[in-house]
């Protein structure tokens, strides 16, 4: 399932569910990833090749409201919340800060 942090999912597997801790962020690589309620009914919001989710919830360190489920043969890169936090330290204070103000949203 997962090869250098690539993971390969099949269609209406989920990656993560309500609850989980955000722990990772995500690209998706091809395929589409939707946002369904915790009923996994309704679709939230959908991203698609070349989109990045989940760095609010990564830098809140909370848990997902939502769940997250391939639509189709999906590929999604995972990245690490340390690799997030690493990169944090490094940018100028005021990116750091816009970026953390965002997160206090999530």
């Amino acid at each position: 399932m997962t090869d250098r942090g690539t993971i390969t999912l099949f269609h209406g597997e989920a990656l993560f569910r309500a609850g989980q801790p955000a722990t990772h962020f995500y690209l998706v690589q091809h395929g589409t990833i939707n946002i369904v309620d915790q009923a996994g009914v309704t679709t939230m919001r959908a991203f698609t090749d070349g989109e990045l989710f989940g760095i609010p919830e990564v830098l809140a360190r909370g848990t997902w409201m939502l769940s997250a489920v391939a639509w189709g043969p999906t590929g999604v890169q995972r990245f690490t919340a340390e690799r997030l936090f690493s990169s944090l330290s490094e940018m100028p204070k005021s990116h750091s800060d816009f970026l953390c103000q965002i997160a206090s949203l999530a």
